[in-house]
């Protein structure tokens, strides 16, 4: 049927002074029969499923009692009424026939003048103009004598949005559970489409009076289907209590900006997320997740339509909503395409988090970061790694730390550039080179906030520079983006987290973060940052929930997946490393992190073998360490040579390891080297696997003599006396023995000090790479 007919509720018109009278609300409709049909797994924000009305109102017939015209009489010569559909907040609506356009179903509004808002009569050539697929279709309008004014519209039968909502909460099944929030968040889109159309500058319209009675979905569309409210920013005309925004004026008076409170209250009803716009805040808070984490469920006070959705669902499409339902104009989205952007974020987070799949878009706001923050754990292990041998390699939370503060506040995603700034394009061509260049070739820019944000961002990348100049620059965009503006630009928030990071200061890092993750909920960055602060924190829990909202969304985001893979071996639990292995061969093989992925894998798996008692089990996870190894070496992309050399020690000791505790025997070694990639050439006896560690020792020390890092020169020495050591032979070889010692002493200065032509050749390939 059109409009609001028959169902939810309506304004009083206005009186003679233009006030609006209390609301009145119809009588709850009795429940349509309908078939729902759920439409095939797709990223597509906008799909929804088709939901088919099993008797419409036209297969009824004709119905001559209510009709305002005696039967036969054609309304102004074209029309002919069949039968009352039901009333909206501007008159009845009918449906009728036209007899001059292939009799084609209509529905016809008569515009009682009681309820006739002066200004729609005015507009009615207006909303023939109309043309978008969202928005119901005016044909004409005309008047007749004996019933006034009328309005042909577009004839669509379906359930409102406030069926639909009755209709999900008693059987969420048959929208799919949890998937209902994702159809909400597609209603959403599907809206925001036709009011950014109403209020583009060429259009200059509102709707005004948007309501969950006011949306039809008909088969796989929606319409907004009571036009009568539509009207020019800024006059007077309907409204509804409970979804009018506080800065509506008295008689009506809205902006686009308050449609899109009425949008988010909307959705709010639909989702069922709490009694009212201040539950929002209460669901979409931080403190939530430990809720969530000690539960797993909801608490029933918030009476949600349909089961809610998992991990950090909940709180982004609590925040997506409550940024619309704020009460200050300016805390809300500014515009339709705004509001469109982030809705569309949190639905492929919920879709992602719901079925474990990529539901990937490039994000508007951010660029992606070509950092992995892995804190190491993607490397071949360091040549510090043996600088204490008969140290424990740690193991649970300890094992593999998260990168530093400072590092993570380099290595965040960069916002992307406003496109209002002044130098908007030149930042958008700018290469991320060495931060001193960066200075120097922004030190003659005119000032603009962009320009201001960036050279905060690269204070924090000179080497050894003080936060001070840092916060210079950005007290100085703060300057120029006003004190209007300033306390509602999520921009601010995100650079002064960084200096807090920056500063060691991770309590207030997070306090920023969460600001801005409640400034723009659609986003990964904020959530990635958050993430950071709460592993740094000792809140794993609650990092693991970030990192999986963005790791599942977009795998190819190393820095989410090393961090949930720390996450998780820092939890523990019998699938700890399974699923941190999981989680690393996910990240796909286009991704530039893929190399780095792989190599973690491995690192995991040793860690793995290491810490296994059960012969079996490290029978077979040497198998797969061995297998993956090989891969990483021909197929993944490691071909630095000494990160080969640091990779094949590790794992050729966690074999002889094995052996050594007797989880492994001389017959599970022989299998274990017939089955691996020949290629690697893992040794089928003790005796070989000695000398071949032996040999990797000498390759490391090696490494490390040649190592820029001042440390490095301490682990040569040790390295060099554990190749010695674990060789086997049978006469005296420590290389302090007389005739060897002296030899491999004057080798190991000769590799430390390879001659000035070696040294400059070396040079020259590096600065060429």
């Amino acid at each position: 049927m059109e409009g609001a007919s028959g169902t939810g509720a309506f304004s009083e018109p206005p009186s003679s002074d233009g006030s609006f009278g209390p609301l009145i609300v119809a009588p709850p409709p009795s429940p349509r029969d309908a078939q729902v049909e759920l439409p095939e797994e797709s990223p597509d924000p906008s799909l929804l499923p088709t939901i088919t009305l099993r008797e419409r109102a036209a297969s009824r017939g004709a119905d001559p009692d209510g009709l305002p015209l005696p039967a036969g009489e054609l309304l102004a010569g074209q029309y002919k009424l069949i039968r009352k559909l039901g009333y909206g907040g501007m008159g009845e609506v009918h449906l009728a026939l036209d007899t001059k356009v292939d009799h084609r179903e209509v529905a016809i509004k008569i515009l009682h003048p009681e309820r006739a808002a002066v200004a729609l009569v005015r507009e009615r050539r207006a909303l023939v103009d109309l043309s978008h697929d969202d928005i119901i279709r005016v044909f004409n309008y005309g008047h007749h004598p004996e019933i006034g004014d009328f309005l042909v519209l577009q004839y669509v039968d379906g359930l409102t949005l406030e069926e639909v909502r009755a209709r999900a909460q008693a059987n969420p099944a048959e929208f799919g559970g949890s998937r209902f929030h994702e159809f909400v968040l597609a209603y959403g889109v599907r809206i925001l489409a036709a009011l950014g159309y109403l209020h583009s500058d060429r259009v200059g319209k509102v709707y005004g009076d948007l309501k969950p009675d006011n949306v039809m979905h008909d088969g796989t569309t929606t319409k907004i289907v009571d036009v009568g409210s539509v009207r020019a920013a800024g006059m007077r005309g309907l409204t509804t209590e409970g979804f009018r925004a506080p800065t509506v004026g008295p008689d009506g008076e809205s902006t686009g900006q308050d449609d899109l409170f009425s949008l988010g209250e909307t959705l709010r009803r639909l989702s069922g997320l709490g009694q009212s716009p201040q539950h929002l805040a209460e669901l979409g808070a931080l403190d939530m997740l430990r809720e969530l984490d000690a539960s797993g469920t909801v608490p029933q006070t918030y009476g949600m339509t349909a089961p809610a959705p998992r991990g950090l669902g909940l709180l982004s499409l609590a925040r997506v909503l409550h940024r619309a339902t704020r009460g200050e104009g300016a805390e809300r989205f500014a515009t339709a395409h705004e509001m469109e952007q982030q809705l569309r974020g949190v639905f492929r987070e919920l879709r992602s988090l719901r079925t474990g799949t990529e539901t990937f878009e490039p994000s508007p706001l951010f660029l992606q970061s070509p950092y992995a923050l892995d804190g190491e754990l993607g490397s071949a292990p360091p040549l510090a790694r043996w600088a204490a041998p008969d140290t424990p390699v740690p193991d649970g939370p300890d094992a593999y730390a998260p990168p530093t503060p400072a590092v993570v506040a380099q290595r965040l995603p960069v916002p992307r550039p406003d496109p209002d700034d002044a130098h908007h394009a030149e930042l958008s061509r700018l290469a991320d080179a060495a931060p001193e260049a960066l200075l120097q070739h922004t030190v003659d820019w005119r000032e603009s906030p962009e320009v201001h944000l960036l050279r905060c961002r690269v204070q924090l990348r000179v080497p050894g520079a003080a936060t001070e100049d840092a916060e210079l620059e950005l007290r100085a965009a703060e300057a120029l983006i006003g004190p209007e503006r300033a306390p509602y630009d999520w921009r601010l928030d995100w650079h002064r987290g960084l200096l807090a990071l920056g500063r060691d200061q991770v309590d207030a890092a997070w306090w920023h973060f969460d600001r801005v993750y409640a400034a723009i909920p659609g986003e990964y960055a904020p959530k990635l940052a958050l993430g950071h602060c709460a592993e740094r924190l000792g809140q794993r829990h609650e990092a693991l929930t970030f990192y999986e909202a963005v790791r599942l969304r977009n795998p190819s985001l190393g820095s989410a997946t090393f961090g949930a893979v720390r996450a998780r071996l820092a939890l523990g639990g019998e699938r700890a490393r399974d699923d941190a292995v999981q989680a690393l061969d996910a990240v796909p093989q286009h991704s530039r992190h893929r190399t780095a992925a792989r190599t973690a894998a491995v690192r995991v798996g040793v860690e793995h073998v290491r810490t296994s008692e059960h012969p079996g089990e490290v029978t077979e996870r040497l198998q797969e360490v061995l297998a993956r190894l090989a891969r990483l070496f021909h197929a993944h992309g490691l071909t630095d040579e000494e990160a080969r050399v640091r990779m094949t020690a590790e794992v050729w000791e966690a074999v002889r390891d094995a052996l050594t505790r007797g989880v492994l025997d001389a017959p599970g070694l022989v299998a274990l080297a017939a089955g691996a990639d020949v290629r690697l050439g893992l040794p089928s006896d003790d005796a070989g696997l000695r000398r071949d560690l032996s040999r990797l020792y000498l390759a490391l020390a090696r490494q490390a003599a040649r190592s820029a890092v001042p440390e490095d020169a301490a682990v040569a020495e040790t390295l060099l006396d554990r190749a010695y050591e674990v060789r086997p032979l049978a006469f005296r070889h420590h290389r302090d023995s007389p005739w060897l010692g002296k030899r491999a002493g004057d080798w190991l200065r000769t590799v430390a000090r390879p001659p000035s032509s070696a040294r400059t050749t070396k040079s020259t390939r590096e600065d060429g790479e």
